[in-house]
């Protein structure tokens, strides 16, 4: 029991960690820009973003546990997935896509609200980030967010877990640390729905790097699955297309 405690410890403390270095390097990277009179503007503000927390804090965290752990990137899975690896992803990326219209229209027969990203909230005002963010899905946001929680967190917890319970638990505190994402003024009881919403995709993800044991696949569909979810988005924002906020 206290090996399994004190790997979702190590879980929990290594995602916040990957949090807590993303604000400190966003604040004095902004301050900074500030002191030398440097105007940022929204798109550049998300490409820093991008870079600092998904690039620089999400990737280094996970980087430096596995190396003072002694753990290569090839024993977690960074290699070249096969043709059946491939083969998952895009089977794994259809079934995310099935489950949020599924999930999306379950919201909408009972009229549950909804806590939309603040990145999507700055998307829809200024059109131009969502062009940005649909190479950073790949560039950034899957590699960065698969190498720390599937890459180490899921790899920690599954050393004492076994598969189903450890996708479980991976998957959770993935979930809870994408909480400071949603909008601040949403009420609590929307920004729980987002996360029970978002709890589907991280099953897949989580399970699908357990059955292939390669860190490409679900870095693959992570980012397809994103640059979709941010193209539709951009189609929302420069038409006339109806429909509510995409979740993820």
């Amino acid at each position: 029991m206290r090996s399994r405690l004190r790997a979702i410890g190590v879980g929990i403390g290594v995602g916040v960690l990957g949090m807590l270095v993303s604000l400190v390097l966003l604040l004095a990277t902004g301050l900074t820009l500030s002191t030398a009179g440097v105007e940022i503007g929204p798109v550049v503000s998300i490409g820093l973003t991008l870079f600092l927390t998904q690039g620089l804090s999400f990737m280094g965290v996970g980087y430096l546990y596995l190396r003072r752990r002694e753990i290569s990137l090839a024993s977690i899975g960074v290699r070249l997935p096969s043709l059946r690896g491939l083969g998952v992803a895009v089977g794994a990326l259809l079934l995310s896509m099935i489950y949020l219209m599924a999930a999306s229209q379950v919201i909408q027969y009972f009229g549950a609200e909804t806590a939309e990203n603040n990145v999507v909230q700055m998307g829809m005002e200024n059109p131009e980030i969502l062009l940005l963010l649909i190479p950073g899905a790949y560039l950034f946001i899957g590699p960065g967010e698969e190498l720390l929680f599937r890459g180490v967190v899921q790899n920690r917890i599954r050393e004492v877990f076994p598969p189903v319970s450890g996708v479980v638990v991976a998957s959770i505190i993935f979930v809870a640390i994408h909480l400071p994402a949603l909008s601040f003024g949403a009420p609590l009881s929307a920004k729980l729905t987002s996360l029970v919403v978002l709890m589907g995709p991280s099953l897949i993800l989580g399970g699908i790097y357990e059955y292939t044991d390669n860190l490409v696949v679900p870095i693959l569909v992570h980012g397809s699955y994103d640059a979709l979810l941010f193209i539709a988005l951009y189609a929302q924002a420069t038409t006339d297309m109806g429909g509510g906020a995409v979740l993820f």
